[in-house]
């Protein structure tokens, strides 16, 4: 597996922050497929899931936040990445019970707020990267990815049985930046060998 971390720049001039998106993933996936940026092809699943459309492609996710982005490619198997700011301060008691499943809103609350925030951004994370491993989107499934809220490496507890079994996963949480904190999920793959690289 690959990670490519991509920092905001100043040279972006006019883009939107979409263009700038897809300029920067085109940078990293085309010369795996020896081919010009603009030449690659891609599709999405009935979820919206983006991919490639070229035989012999690797699998690909992407997650974008103030102050950068940041890109997971695997060559086997399905990734899903999410990334947010360490200093984001979510509103954990409107969120959770909307998002998390009943018992994960009630152990937030009981927390202390500093605690509670960490610990809603630790979950969401692993549980928005999860889903879009899968492709399934977020909504009737963010809930019933669960993971241990007070470990800082994601140790999953329950996962939709549509996910498959729990032995083909594998995650990985890691700092692109002192601000951002991101978590990988993938499915079919490992990451024992991982490179990490900046785009800049």
């Amino acid at each position: 597996m690959r990670l490519w971390w991509c920092p905001d720049t100043e040279d972006a001039g006019d883009l939107t922050r979409r263009a700038r998106t897809d300029r920067v993933l085109r940078q990293v996936l085309a010369p795996m497929l020896d081919l010009a940026p603009a030449a690659l092809s891609f599709g999405r699943e009935s979820k919206g899931r983006p991919f490639l459309r070229h035989a012999d492609a690797p699998d690909f996710n992407l997650t974008d936040t103030h102050g950068g982005t940041l890109i997971a490619v695997c060559r086997l198997g399905r990734v899903g990445v999410d990334i947010e700011r360490i200093d984001r301060r979510p509103p954990v008691a409107r969120l959770a019970p909307r998002w998390f499943a009943p018992d994960e809103a009630r152990l937030l609350a009981a927390m202390p707020p500093e605690e509670a925030r960490r610990a809603f951004l630790r979950l969401w994370t692993a549980k928005e990267a999860s889903c879009k491993a899968t492709g399934t989107g977020i909504f009737g499934y963010l809930s019933r990815w669960r993971f241990d809220p007070v470990a800082d490496m994601p140790t999953p507890l329950a996962m939709p049985d549509d996910a498959g079994e729990p032995a083909r996963w594998s995650f990985l949480r890691l700092m692109p930046s002192p601000m951002h904190t991101a978590v990988v999920s993938l499915r079919d793959a490992r990451h024992r060998r991982v490179g990490v690289y900046t785009l800049a």
